[in-house]
C-alpha cells in the first residue's frame, strides 16, 4: 500500500512539473520578430501608433494578431 502511494505521489509530481514547463521553441509561427515591424510601411505605422499611444497615456505598443495595440 505504501509503495502504491509513493508511486502515485511520484507520478503526480512528475506530471505537475512537466505540465508547467515553458518548452522553448513553441510559440506562434510567423511571430519570430515579436512586435518588430516587418517592413518599412509597418515601421511607419508603428511610429505613428507609438506617438498616439503616448499622447493618450499608454506606455507601450505591441503587435497582436497583426494589429498594433496600445497599453
Amino acid at each position: 500500500m505504501r509503495r502504491a502511494n509513493a508511486l502515485l505521489i511520484a507520478a503526480v509530481l512528475a506530471f505537475a512539473s512537466s505540465a508547467c514547463q515553458g518548452g522553448g521553441g513553441g510559440g506562434v509561427k510567423g511571430n519570430e520578430g515579436g512586435s518588430d515591424p516587418i517592413n518599412a510601411a509597418e515601421a511607419n505605422e508603428y511610429q505613428k501608433a507609438t506617438v498616439r499611444c503616448y499622447k493618450t497615456g499608454g506606455t507601450r505598443v505591441v503587435k497582436i494578431m497583426g494589429q498594433l495595440r496600445c497599453y
